[in-house]
């Protein structure tokens, strides 16, 4: 309670004390001011931002005044340097990334526009301050949720390739800026090995002149164009080149050879799903593939996935029954090309629109003239690029696809064509040297069997050029390094060369510039079909008969063949019937309905019913024209999957090229002296080609028809009278000397251009050229793998009636080869050798262990010296063929005794 008492008397008495205006203890005085208490979190937080923000700055101005180039990657220059700007998001995503020559050496194994490698997958991870580049093992691959996931990661190893500084940070932005110099130095895609072998010398990397060219970023790519500079302290040389300057190999085109700038575009883009859908591969229908082993298909007997390559076409409007894709094929032409080729061009690449408007598709490939862009280059991955190039005398096309080594879809293309091969169109050209000291070893090779001997043609008629290609092929392949072969516009060169000059000797009017517009036309759409995904097919050429093809009514609207794949010939017979389709004039059947099985679109239907939509496109195998045999099955056992052969009666079209020939040669020979070269080539073009006729001939000689379709595939003898045919073909215009009976003046004066240095020993050896190739041919109708494949058809046939025996075929060929025992007269020069060698071959055959040939041939070959043993006793008045029947006798004689005592 409140004494107002007392303050009433304190107040009158002017007494001054306080009033306290409520009854509370006194405030205790406040202490002294005290330091806020440490929070380390928020302290560690604020150093962080502030190094964070000083980093920061620094990579800012670090880049400042660099050169930058922004698009799919960001990419920044320093002289020589090249830094990345690495996301942090951008670690573990796929980065896809593409070599290229810009520019070549003037050699067919290294020209401008040739793949340095496919499109390679790689990775970017930090490990500690560093950045690793990674290339995760395409060739095995699992899910993650497999119950083998983690056996196989202990298993199937990735690998590192790279490593690279960090060279700043930019902690706020989550940028890393790497310097990615050396990855354009080409160590990850074994450039310097490519050069090597392409420049055909021992050649290292001259880093101190290797810079970058230019540097260009787009949204879709980026790219990095290198001047490389190549040195060789020898000058190139090495076992390499020594080996390849023996063979006859053009080195390359060097002003130096110590010296070789060449320029690289690098294409680089990180994967990004395009919602395209891998297909695959079914062997009925041929098309390129990736293959890699699938844990998915642990459980089944083959555990190969193999994924076709393709566009990702799709159309705008999936309704309409014909529709614009949504990204069309566009093909660019090069400005290399020539104004006057750019007709031709367009016409071979749209001529396969024809197959995509049957799948709904309308303009689905598209043709552009050269762009007016600052920034176009011809290795530049957002162009399908159609380009000329240059080289001595290589006369090649080639393909050049890349495709996402992940799920095979193709992402850019291009097509390279040397100049030459117009050239060679309408100039008789061919390898007209003497056969090489082991032609007649290698012919003795193949009598008996030999399991390291890859196939007989081969191993019998392959240059040596053509020995050291294939061993360089292989070695690549060894290293990694993809080789598809093509040799399709060489042989086609040839080809026309030989079909132009066959229409100047029948008298056929062939206009000049008709018939080269359909050649460039038939390169460019056999080459654009691989880059539709496309393989070879080599069954294709049989689909009409030899009077069919002169049919122009008819070939104008289902081709001259099934497909453009095949190596498809001149069409001979329209030249020699004054008809004009000489090349292909439309895509064939087979065509449409591979494409039909590549690019058919199933729209969202699940995988299973897909696949069962393949299937049944696949089982279109057996209707007509849709027989597939690729560049496996070529050349070897099945007659009707050949290299530049034609029709369905095969012997026949190649007697039409025989009569051909010979009609050539005629007009050759009425040909006056001025013209001398140019009648050496034509003639000796013309007995060429014979025997190349007697080459594909002799594969119907126990031929065996193979087919790839799944529900009827088959191995069948070819037909006897087919065989009778082949033998016949042979026997009549291979070992007759007759058809190489050449007038006296004109043996006399075959002489080669003396303006060309390669000619300066040339002695016209018509008995080694002729007479070689005679044995060469004989060796191969009677190989030891020929006589195997008649024994085994015989024995198919089981004593048919018709069926072609192993009797027979000794009979009717070496009726042929000894027809002189049953005239009088000399024996010519060309005659005997074929003869003595024939001898050789029956001593080696009848002398044979019981491994090495079929035991009926042992016997027949026996039998066939007993007869000859009895008829050589003959004396005809001239010396050389007197001495040469002795000398038959004798030698037949000495083995017969021989092996009659078991000696």
């Amino acid at each position: 309670m409140r004494n107002w008492t007392v303050l009433a008397l304190a107040a009158s008495f002017g007494w001054a004390i306080s009033t306290p205006v409520f009854a509370q203890e006194a405030k205790p005085a406040a202490p002294p001011k005290a330091e806020q208490a440490k929070d380390p979190v928020a302290d560690e937080a604020k150093k962080k931002a502030d190094e964070a923000k000083k980093k920061g700055e620094e990579y800012d101005k670090f880049v400042k005044d660099l050169k930058k180039f922004e698009g799919a990657l960001t990419l920044y220059q320093k002289g020589k340097q090249i830094f990345l700007e690495l996301p942090d998001d951008k670690l573990g995503q796929t980065l896809l990334a593409q070599a290229t020559w810009n520019t070549g050496a003037g050699t067919d194994m290294l020209q401008a526009g040739d793949p340095i490698n496919s499109v390679d997958a790689f990775r970017f991870e930090k490990v500690e301050d560093k950045i690793w580049l990674y290339r995760p093992n395409q060739a095995y691959r699992w899910s993650k949720d497999d119950p083998l996931a983690l056996s196989s990661s202990r298993s199937f190893p990735e690998a590192i390739l790279a490593q690279y500084a960090i060279t700043q940070t930019h902690p706020e932005k989550k940028l890393s800026l790497v310097d990615v110099s050396s990855f354009f130095l080409g160590d990850v895609f074994k450039v310097n090995m490519v050069a090597t072998m392409g420049l055909m010398g021992q050649y290292m990397l001259d880093r101190e002149k290797t810079q970058p060219d230019k540097i260009t970023s787009f949204p879709e790519n980026s790219i990095v164009r290198m001047n490389m500079h190549f040195v060789s302290q020898g000058g190139g040389g090495g076992d390499l080149g020594e080996l390849m300057a023996a063979l006859g190999m053009k080195g390359p085109a060097l002003e130096d050879a110590r010296s070789a700038p060449l320029k690289i575009t690098y294409n680089l883009w990180f994967r990004k799903d395009s919602g395209y859908v891998p297909r695959s591969a079914d062997p009925r229908v041929g098309y390129f593939t990736n293959d890699f082993y699938s844990v998915r298909k642990f459980n089944e007997f083959d555990r190969q996935e193999r994924y076709i390559n393709r566009w990702n076409l799709k159309k705008k409007d999936p309704k309409a029954t014909l529709s614009e894709p949504i990204k069309p094929i566009l093909w660019t032409i090069d400005p290399s090309i020539p104004k006057e080729w750019w007709p031709a061009v367009k016409d071979g690449v749209l001529m396969w629109n024809k197959a995509f408007e049957k799948l709904g598709y309308k303009n689905a490939v598209q043709v552009q003239e050269p762009v007016d862009d600052k920034d176009y280059d011809h290795a530049d991955g957002r162009y399908n690029v159609i380009r000329l190039t240059m080289t001595e005398d290589a006369g090649y096309a080639v393909a050049l696809f890349r495709t996402d080594p992940l799920s095979g879809e193709i992402v850019n293309a291009s097509v390279t064509i040397d100049a030459n091969v117009l050239q060679y169109a309408l100039f008789e050209l061919g390898d007209y040297a003497a056969p090489s000291a082991s032609s007649r070893q290698r012919a003795l090779d193949v009598l008996s069997r030999d399991d390291k001997r890859t196939s007989d043609d081969f191993h019998l008629w392959a240059t040596d050029v053509e020995r050291a290609q294939a061993k360089i092929r292989a070695v690549a392949t060894k290293r990694g390094h993809d080789c598809i072969s093509c040799d399709f516009q060489r042989g086609l060169a040839s080809q026309a060369a030989f079909g132009y000059a066959v229409g100047q000797a029948s008298g056929t009017r062939i206009d000049r510039e008709k018939y080269l517009y359909q050649l460039v036309r038939e390169f460019v759409v056999h080459e654009v079909g691989h880059c539709l995904g496309l393989r070879h097919n080599f069954a294709a050429s049989t689909q009409l008969t030899v009077d069919q093809l002169g049919n122009d009514a008819l070939t104008s609207e289902v081709g001259l063949s099934s497909s453009v794949m095949d190596y498809n010939p001149v069409n001979t017979v329209a030249i020699l019937r004054g008809t004009h389709n000489y090349y292909a004039p439309v895509i064939g059947a087979y065509d449409a309905w591979a494409i039909k099985y590549g690019y058919t679109d199933f729209g969202a239907k699940e995988s299973w019913q897909e696949s069962n939509q393949l299937r049944s496109i696949a089982a279109q195998s057996t209707q007509p024209g849709h027989a597939f045999m690729t560049d496996e099955d070529a050349d070897s056992f099945n007659p009707y999957a050949v290299r530049f052969d034609f029709a369905r009666d095969p012997v026949r079209f190649s007697k039409t090229n025989v009569d051909a020939a010979k009609r050539m040669r005629k007009y050759a020979m009425g040909l006056p002296s001025s013209e001398g070269p140019r009648r050496t080539r034509l003639v000796l073009t013309s007995l060429n080609r014979i025997f190349r006729e007697g080459r594909l001939s002799t594969r119907f000689l126990g031929g065996v028809v193979s087919k790839r379709d799944l529900a009827q595939g088959s191995l069948s003898p070819v037909d006897p009278q087919e065989q009778r045919e082949a033998a016949q073909l042979i026997a009549s215009s291979c070992f007759d000397a007759k058809v190489f009976d050449l007038p006296t003046e004109i043996r006399n004066s075959l002489a080669q251009d003396r303006g060309d240095e390669k000619n300066a020993t040339w002695q016209a050896p018509l008995r080694d050229m002729f007479g070689t190739q005679m044995s060469m041919l004989y060796a191969q109708s009677m190989s030891a793998s020929t006589l195997d494949r008649i024994a085994e058809n015989e024995f198919k046939w089981n004593g048919a009636a018709g069926a072609y025996t192993m009797a027979e075929h000794y009979d009717t060929l070496l009726g042929a080869v000894f027809s002189e025992l049953n005239s009088s007269g000399p024996v010519n020069p060309l005659r005997r050798d074929l003869q003595q060698f024939a001898v050789s071959a029956l001593i080696i055959q009848a002398g044979a262990s019981v491994t090495a040939l079929p035991t009926d041939a042992k016997m027949l070959a026996t039998a066939w010296l007993r007869k000859l043993s009895s008829r050589l006793d003959q004396k005809r008045g001239d010396r050389m063929t007197d001495l040469h029947f002795s000398e038959m006798k004798l030698g037949i004689d000495r083995f017969l005794e021989r092996k009659a005592t078991g000696q």
